[in-house]
């Protein structure tokens, strides 16, 4: 598996920090957004990118690990991003290399890789994924709606960071250029008022946090919530082909063992239209 180093990140929403991106064939094809508007599918990130073609050419599990022991001394202090595309499968000597590398440091990682439901293959990611936050390495569950951030937020894993529908987002013309930051078409406070009455807390009635680097110009190195452990659910919401997010990110009760990934089904749009109506 394949990873591209960068001492500093270009991109506006992370901030100048230490990042890596893995090239997309980590993905794990069961994930909801597989092929239905992932990130490293369809965004700046994608394969026929210029970013994750230097990815893909870095070399098989090119200097992954080494490249990054050498970066907790890199320019822009603690804060580093880890794994903007899924995190890939590595063997178990560089991922325990990678964690000791950077304990301690502020790191941000994300997965999307299954931890549920009680499958073998479930049962070692758990494993994995508690080992590494215990050691100070702070990956994070990614959920794809609030249902599943309980779900996950049970586990008592680590930290969970879920997708939202669209309608949190502060709206603004969004370049494809990550470098580019948003420019805004609605003030911050017309975006309070417009967004104080969808659900700010999960089904369980954990508290959702959005994202700040959403509506803001804050960014993963002014902020760093989720490089820390946190009662919290830090919400993203969908953004870029977010209408196919949307769908195959269904608030739907799912049975142990089942996709998450539906064609007929409620959208968190259709929920937050439903709950509206119940308390008009």
């Amino acid at each position: 598996m394949n990873a591209l180093f960068v001492p500093v990140s270009q991109n506006a929403k992370t901030g100048p920090i230490p990042a890596t991106i893995t090239e997309r064939a980590s993905c794990w094809s069961g994930c909801a957004l597989y092929e239905k508007g992932c990130y490293a599918f369809n965004g700046a990130s994608a394969i026929s990118g210029p970013v994750s073609r230097k990815a893909r050419a870095a070399g098989p599990g090119t200097s992954f690990v080494r490249k990054s022991q050498r970066s907790p001394t890199g320019p822009c202090g603690a804060m580093r991003r880890r794994a903007i595309s899924p995190a890939p499968t590595m063997r178990s000597t560089r991922r325990w290399q990678l964690v000791i590398a950077n304990r301690g440091k502020r790191v941000i990682a994300f997965t999307h890789k299954p931890v549920l439901p009680d499958t073998p293959v479930a049962a070692r990611n758990r494993s994995i994924i508690a080992v590494a936050n215990t050691a100070g390495f702070t990956i994070n569950l990614s959920a794809n709606n609030p249902a599943e951030a309980d779900a996950l937020a049970e586990l008592k894993i680590g930290p969970v960071v879920t997708i939202l529908a669209h309608d949190y987002a502060r709206r603004a013309v969004r370049h494809r250029a990550k470098s580019w930051p948003d420019e805004w078409t609605e003030t911050i406070a017309e975006w309070r008022d417009r967004i104080a009455e969808v659900p700010s807390r999960t089904p369980a009635g954990r508290r959702i946090a959005i994202c700040p680097a959403t509506y803001s110009a804050a960014t993963c190195k002014s902020c760093g919530a989720c490089a820390r452990h946190r009662e919290a659910i830090i919400g993203l919401p969908a953004h870029g082909a977010w209408r196919v997010v949307e769908k195959a990110t269904a608030a739907l009760d799912v049975p142990p063992g089942r996709s998450w990934a539906f064609h007929d089904h409620r959208t968190m749009a259709d929920v937050i239209a439903d709950e509206k109506t119940a308390t008009a």
